[in-house]
């Protein structure tokens, strides 16, 4: 009797035991596949191209631009790192209205982001730095020997006027005198029309003899260039700057140059002024008229500068992309005030020091773009949500 009771016990218990191992298989198998089955129901929002993030789609395809296929933009692998990473920053960064300003200094449809420094290597990003320097301009512009007889003819008439003053200065008959200042008056106003300053007016007064360079070239001739500068460079060109000239018949020789006037009268057609330079060397080359290549060395000012290769112009704005702590970018729009045959000026948006791409622009670029059109995405569901 007592081991019908041993084995009754011992059965209930099995089976009780049995229960609840299937009870948790069936709890397991439930957990399970409501994971697997959320996992298979999510959905992609978006497709867009890694190179063109304007190209989007809500299905899978191929760019409409360059032929990559589309790629899901939630499953971007750094960027929802990125998107945490920068929003503990933004919560870490202080005012509103220091945010504010970060924003209105982006260029339009882009965004901050990240690149490990492996990513930096492989895409060959290259960084320079802001500096504040002396900047020097290389104002190149076409030339001619100066053929000029009307500004001969000019400077013969007011050496003739003054030497009529010499005659007539002691004259009795006021008039006389009159009429001879009035005449040294006009032909130095001629002069200035034509180009010359008031210290080359007083200097051909010295020298008591008009220059025959402006005729003929020849030994012992002061030759003079006329350079057709725009308007733009004008107001970097100053008496005294020294030229280089060059041209075919010099055959590889350069010549030394210094600028003496420039015009006040601006050519309507051409929007360029005449400015002359007077050779400081001779030779047998040169004649009248021949066309040569003129390039003026001009400073422009201490600014704040950055590599010409930094600068990315979309027509209608430019920017730069400056690269923060720990491998982030952020793209700033600028304000150029100048070019140098190197380097940009740039008004305010930058400090001395700060280190911006000069190489792999056009990657960084494309990566901006497209964490643009990712946060665009995001906060849009994010209202929705």
């Amino acid at each position: 009797m007592k081991s019908k009771i041993i084995i009754a016990t011992v059965s209930v218990v099995l089976l009780v035991l049995g229960v609840s191992v299937f009870m948790m298989g069936n709890h397991k198998m439930d957990h399970s596949g409501h994971k697997s089955g959320d996992k298979s129901q999510k959905k992609v929002s978006k497709y867009i191209c890694p190179m063109h993030p304007q190209i989007s789609s809500d299905k899978p395809g191929s760019c409409s631009i360059c032929g990559m296929d589309l790629v899901p933009a939630d499953q971007e692998e750094e960027h929802s790192d990125h998107d945490q990473e920068e929003h503990e920053d933004s919560q870490n960064a202080g005012s509103n209205q220091d945010h504010q300003t970060m924003e209105s200094q982006k260029p339009e449809n882009h965004a901050g982001f990240k690149l490990s420094l492996k990513k930096q290597q492989m895409i060959g990003v290259k960084i320079g730095k802001v500096q504040k320097k002396e900047l020097f301009k290389s104002i190149s512009a076409p030339g001619r020997i100066a053929f000029d007889p009307e500004l001969y003819t000019a400077q013969s008439e007011y050496l003739e006027a003054l030497k009529q003053w010499r005659r007539v200065r002691n004259s009795p008959i006021s008039a006389v005198r009159e009429n001879t200042n009035q005449m040294i008056k006009s032909s130095k106003i001629r002069l200035k029309v034509l180009g010359l300053s008031d210290d080359q007016i007083k200097d051909l007064a010295k020298k008591g003899s008009q220059s025959e360079g402006l005729l003929v070239s020849g030994k012992g001739q002061d030759n003079w260039i006329y350079a057709d500068v725009f308007e733009v460079d004008l107001p970097y060109i100053k008496k005294g700057l020294s030229a280089k000239i060059t041209a075919n018949f010099l055959q590889g020789k350069t010549l030394s140059g210094e600028v003496i006037s420039v015009d006040q009268v601006i050519s309507t057609d051409t929007r360029t002024a005449k400015v002359r330079i007077k050779l400081l060397e001779k030779d047998t080359s040169i004649r009248p008229e021949s066309y040569v290549n003129v390039t003026i060395f001009a400073p422009v000012g201490k600014h704040l500068s950055v590599p010409l290769e930094a600068i990315m112009d979309t027509g209608r704005e430019a920017f730069i992309f400056v690269k923060k702590d720990k491998g982030k970018f952020e793209p700033r729009k600028v304000n150029i005030v100048l070019e140098t045959n190197s380097e940009a000026a740039l008004l305010g948006g930058v400090e001395p020091g700060e280190e911006v791409v000069v190489g792999a622009n056009f990657m960084l670029d494309s990566e901006s773009r497209l964490k643009s059109v990712i946060q665009g995405g995001d906060s849009s569901s994010g209202h929705n949500h």
